[in-house]
């Protein structure tokens, strides 16, 4: 596997989420309801369609088979949520990014098959900040799309 910077990765990874969707127009008081990423919906995103691992996962794969994907790879989904449709917060989308920056730098560690929070971090956020790993733009990005899904 090619070694890039933390920040190269975060990078690509941002290009990735938003290349090739465009940013959805205001529906503010337009009467319709702006949808939230869900678990499920940032399982599908990262695993399909981020660019990183759709050689991978195969093209017709379902929620569940992204999901297995990425928790064999280490990227953190739990079922609970993705099941019950839980919103996928901008936390979460730091913890799954940072795991993924990690993963393909290659310094990934590993407990219990999640990859785990690096020492002297206090959070994914604070992880993602400090290493250039844009899961702010991430997160908009996937908000943007599920919501062009929805129009």
């Amino acid at each position: 596997m090619i070694h890039l910077s933390r920040r190269v990765i975060g990078l690509l990874l941002a290009i990735f989420l938003l290349g090739g969707f465009a940013w959805g127009g205001d529906v503010a008081g337009s009467g319709e309801r702006k949808r939230v990423v869900t678990h499920a919906d940032a399982a599908v995103i990262l695993a399909k369609y981020s660019g990183f691992f759709d050689r991978y996962v195969d093209e017709n794969a379902d929620v569940d088979g992204c999901v297995a994907f990425l928790n064999q790879t280490g990227i953190y989904f739990g079922l609970l949520e993705v099941v019950n449709g839980s919103e996928f917060t901008a936390e979460d989308c730091a913890r799954a990014m940072g795991q993924i920056d990690l993963v393909l730098s290659g310094e990934a560690e590993f407990s219990i098959g999640k990859v785990k929070l690096p020492k002297g971090f206090v959070s994914w956020s604070d992880f993602c900040i400090m290493h250039g790993v844009g899961y702010v733009e991430g997160h908009r990005a996937m908000l943007n799309i599920v919501n062009e899904a929805g129009a």
